[in-house]
């Protein structure tokens, strides 16, 4: 009985994790190992942290403080609805002991687009996000802040193979799109943005 109770749940999660809105994209071009994609300009709800550790940043300080938002924590003291996915800009070295600084964000639903609630901790705030165009590294499971360095240095070395050029290498975002509860098939991603010259 209780094998079935976990299945159950399992099933719900997983349901409930299919039906996310996720932020919309163009594939530009979709390689061996990863596709190029541009994301419209778009209202992102952020909030930045100064870190040695990938992993201490995003799950302890600002995760929390986004879900907060969508909980309720905003002027209209409204539910937000969770999206897809949360990306997290690492900009290496920037703090004044060498921590990275991690920019975590959620995707504002549709819904809230053209007006969003303000946040209500000032450590949080609505970003107008330009127009991204990224190269993107998909791989699986749990992720630690190996994993993340791993395949961001894989993505590097495939578009250096590739010829691609105008590449930003010096940032990236990891890219997760899924809840902690999911354990089977979690998606992760890690993206490089592209310089556009145009």
């Amino acid at each position: 009985m209780r094998t079935f109770a976990a299945l159950a749940l399992l099933a719900q999660v997983c349901q409930l994790a299919l039906a996310i809105e996720s932020a919309p994209y163009d594939l530009v071009n979709s390689a061996e190992t990863y596709e190029e994609r541009v994301y419209p300009a778009q209202k992102w709800v952020t909030t930045s942290h100064l870190s040695i550790s990938h992993q201490e940043a995003t799950s302890d300080v600002m995760f929390r403080k986004l879900f907060n938002y969508i909980d309720g924590q905003n002027d209209a003291a409204i539910k937000i609805d969770m999206t897809a996915p949360v990306t997290t800009l690492v900009i290496p070295d920037e703090g004044p002991n060498c921590e990275n600084n991690f920019t975590m964000s959620f995707y504002v639903p549709a819904a809230h687009q053209d007006n969003p609630p303000t946040p209500t901790n000032p450590d949080v705030y609505i970003e107008e996000r330009p127009e991204l165009h990224v190269f993107s590294r998909r791989f699986h499971g749990f992720a630690n802040d190996e994993d993340w360095i791993v395949n961001a240095a894989q993505l590097h070395d495939d578009l250096v193979a590739a010829g691609e050029e105008g590449v930003d290498f010096q940032t990236y975002y990891t890219v997760g799109y899924d809840s902690p509860f999911v354990i089977i098939g979690r998606n992760n991603e890690v993206w490089f943005m592209k310089n556009d010259m145009n």
